[in-house]
């Protein structure tokens, strides 16, 4: 079945749509240093010419990917009130306790170790920004993005035109909420390359060995979550807007 969604993509559709036929895609993308989330809307020959990627070796790799056994989840079959539930169970919940914990062990070892590894110092003062705004994303798709989306699933259920927004629109909430992925995601690469794809040095103790582990892991964790909203949620909610919008005023 995933060798099948897989086969029938073409170059010309998007690198989300091939992440979204199968996730485990997503590390043959990331092995080319190629942005599968926020840059989820570029074409995969596109994607690959910018980064001088053979599309043959790459088409090549993800057959091989498609028709290893287990696809995992089809999350671009699930129900748009049940993505959004997922999302915030699977990733708001550990980043607010994941976040706290990185910003206490990056204070350590950049007192411990910034003096002979500065980058650890720059590491320390980056973390906040990720932090406070990632926290605030959340919220704001807590409080205001998916109740919407939820009501929207349950209007096309009930047959009914779904309750609007109190305030703005559904495409202006997701431009914001798309803008704060790009900019999470420019500090992320910051973080990687600061350093060296959380690569810890001989001299680095525990404290070190634990902060890396975790910002690698929050980097994983985040590219999957903005695939989920970019590629799939925000999309296929946008279009189930215009859809019951347009069947309430038929």
């Amino acid at each position: 079945m995933t060798t099948e969604r897989v086969s029938n993509l073409s170059p010309e559709q998007s690198v989300g749509a091939w992440v979204t036929a199968d996730y485990r895609l997503a590390a043959v993308f990331e092995r080319h240093g190629i942005d599968f989330c926020c840059g989820g809307d570029r074409s995969l020959s596109e994607a690959c010419a910018e980064k001088n990627v053979s599309l043959e070796l790459f088409l090549n790799e993800a057959r091989q990917v498609a028709e290893a056994p287990g696809g995992g989840e089809q999350y671009g079959q699930w129900a748009l009130d049940f993505l959004a539930d997922y999302i915030v169970n699977q990733f708001h919940v550990s980043n607010r306790q994941t976040m706290p914990q990185i910003a206490d062990y990056a204070d350590t070892v950049a007192n411990v170790h910034g003096a002979a590894h500065p980058e650890t110092i720059t590491i320390a003062k980056l973390w906040p920004q990720v932090q406070g705004e990632m926290s605030m994303h959340m919220q704001r798709e807590e409080l205001l993005v998916f109740p919407y989306i939820k009501r929207l699933a349950r209007s096309q259920e009930d047959g009914v035109a779904p309750k609007p927004l109190a305030s703005g629109s559904l495409h202006e909430l997701i431009a914001t909420l798309e803008a704060e992925h790009d900019s999470v995601g420019e500090a992320l690469a910051e973080l990687a390359r600061l350093s060296n794809g959380y690569t810890v040095p001989p001299d680095g103790c525990p404290t070190y060995r634990t902060l890396y582990a975790l910002l690698a892991q929050f980097d994983a964790d985040t590219k999957k979550h903005v695939h989920l909203e970019n590629n799939i949620l925000f999309p296929k909610s946008i279009a189930m807007e215009e859809q019951r919008l347009s069947a309430a005023s038929a």
